[in-house]
């Protein structure tokens, strides 16, 4: 089973998906994927001046966290050989990137000769994918209002983050939330698809309402 834990920055993806691991590792044998672009040595270029850093930080991105899935899809086959249930819980998938990269093309900080350029090497990588019947089997975005969302991500106090105009978070708030294309991208790609609101939630009961969508063989 492939779990992905989908949203914008600030939204809790990473603390709801450790308390996943911990719960589903009880019974079942788990790999968690971290967020790779906090590695990334395109990072702080990325958020300074995205103009000259968006294109070769996006893929740097996407080859990073497609590495990743491969490496797991590897470790997958691996256990299904010895007919052990393995789960793998992806605090963000590479269908993320779309986002993003469309966000700085959108933007003009990708021009178009890159954007063709990119989005004919994100293909590629969601037709290897589809081909090996890889597909996320549930994709949970999670949502907040904006405020709440400029909030808890203040509160994490990543100075890299605080340096970013306010506009950029609005505008991949936006991108996430309220551009139909987006979801319908993702729509496309996975098993399942679900909306949760984290408002008025803690991250204890975000856990729980995505176990009760989830159903473990």
């Amino acid at each position: 089973m492939r779990i992905v834990i989908s949203g914008t920055v600030g939204v809790g993806k990473s603390t709801v998906s450790e308390l996943l691991f911990k719960e589903l590792q009880k019974t079942n044998y788990l790999n968690l994927l971290k967020e790779e672009t906090v590695k990334s040595i395109y990072l702080d270029y990325y958020y300074k001046n995205p103009q000259e850093w968006a294109f070769i930080s996006q893929l740097d991105f996407l080859l990073g966290r497609f590495k990743q899935w491969l490496l797991d899809e590897k470790r997958r086959e691996q256990f299904l050989d010895r007919n052990k249930n393995y789960i793998t819980i992806y605090d963000r998938h590479f269908l993320d990137d779309y986002v993003f990269a469309e966000l700085h093309t959108i933007k003009e900080n990708i021009s178009n000769m890159n954007s063709i350029t990119y989005q004919a090497i994100y293909k590629e990588l969601i037709d290897k994918m589809n081909f090996l019947e890889a597909r996320p089997n549930y994709f949970f975005l999670l949502t907040a209002n904006f405020d709440e969302i400029i909030k808890r991500f203040k509160n994490r106090n990543r100075s890299v983050e605080k340096s970013v105009d306010l506009n950029y978070w609005k505008d991949l708030y936006h991108n996430y939330y309220q551009r139909p294309m987006i979801q319908n991208h993702f729509k496309r790609n996975v098993e399942n698809f679900i909306i949760i609101d984290t408002l008025n939630k803690s991250p204890e009961q975000v856990k729980d309402e995505i176990l009760s969508h989830i159903k473990i063989q």
